[in-house]
């Protein structure tokens, strides 16, 4: 805000009126300065006359916690105003750091509706000094929801009374590569939105405005019709992803697939770390590049497993460069 160029538009102003932009931060640097998060405040001369500059001392720069505690000590409306421009910030920063493969979520939980062991663990290094094994886990998941799951979800919502109008099956307005794309909405009595549930990947994490459904989607009132795109939608996205058999990536993208494979390197890391970096350094893609701890649990055996994500186009490699990596070991 020093320099009185933000990356995002701030609430409550249009970027086609700069003139509502820079007086929504000459109200943002008082009231950062009234909560003292920016300190030594001087008024400016010159070119940038009336102005006030500051800095934000370094106990304070990287302290999210003691900075949205002091917001909390401004007026309700530029207190909302601030941390809203703070969201969009943050979701702009984790957005291109996703973009980048530099974004480190910690330990993500790895969740499906069937998560299955593919055979025996592989062991793929054996650490000569302990004795200890890097081990191979081979995951199968199915994130999809059959259609008896999905009209059963339905119709106990109806038996029960708890339904709302819009409660119901949806299909695209809008055709994708082709097809329409199907899902069941519930409204969360709580919070008035609605929950979705497609044939592919479940439940979605966001939950969404009545406004967003009906622009984007349209309620089916056939029973028989809804049933049969479901079904189609579920097979299909057995093998596929959503931007169909052409897509450029081919087997290994899994956006919208149902069931994908999931490579974990378990047991022991620490010492073939450096190794695995390095193979995964690389991949062409930048989000194959970034070392990521996982936990999942097995729905069949309830085995629970942590270890490092390892996508499926780098597997040759990491497994060769581990075998190299043994062999040196041996010598």
């Amino acid at each position: 805000m020093e320099q009185d160029i933000l990356p995002v538009e701030p609430p409550g102003c249009s970027s086609d009126d700069s003139s509502s932009i820079q007086e929504f931060i000459v109200k943002a640097k008082a009231a950062l300065i009234s909560v003292g998060i920016v300190r030594d405040t001087v008024l400016c001369n010159g070119k940038e006359g009336n102005k006030l500059s500051g800095r934000i001392v370094d106990s304070d720069m990287h302290d999210v916690g003691r900075f949205l505690n002091r917001l909390l000590g401004l007026p309700p409306n530029i207190q909302n105003r601030l941390f809203e421009l703070f969201i969009k910030i943050l979701e702009l920063m984790v957005h291109n750091a996703r973009s980048e493969g530099q974004f480190d979520s910690g330990i993500v939980d790895i969740k499906a509706n069937i998560i299955e062991l593919q055979g025996s663990p592989k062991t793929v290094h054996v650490d000569n000094l302990s004795g200890a094994s890097t081990v191979l886990f081979t995951f199968t998941l199915d994130r999809g929801l059959t259609w008896e799951f999905a009209k059963d979800a339905f119709d106990e919502r109806q038996k029960d009374g708890l339904g709302s109008a819009s409660d119901g099956f949806y299909e695209s307005r809008r055709e994708w590569m082709g097809r329409r794309h199907y899902m069941l909405a519930l409204e969360d009595i709580s919070s008035g939105m609605y929950k979705i549930f497609r044939p592919a990947v479940g439940e979605a994490l966001r939950e969404m405005p009545l406004s967003e459904l009906k622009s984007k989607y349209r309620k089916i009132s056939s029973i028989e019709k809804a049933n049969e795109g479901w079904k189609e939608e579920y097979e299909l996205s057995a093998q596929q992803c959503m931007h169909g058999p052409k897509c450029k990536l081919g087997i290994y993208c899994t956006v919208g697939r149902r069931l994908q494979e999931v490579n974990v390197l378990g047991g022991l890391i620490l010492p073939v770390w450096g190794t695995i970096e390095k193979a995964l350094s690389k991949q062409a893609r930048q989000s194959h590049k970034r070392i990521r701890i996982v936990r999942l649990e097995a729905t069949n055996d309830n085995q629970r497993i942590v270890g490092l994500l390892i996508p499926s186009a780098a597997v040759e490699s990491v497994l060769q460069d581990l075998s190299w990596d043994q062999a040196v070991d041996e010598r």
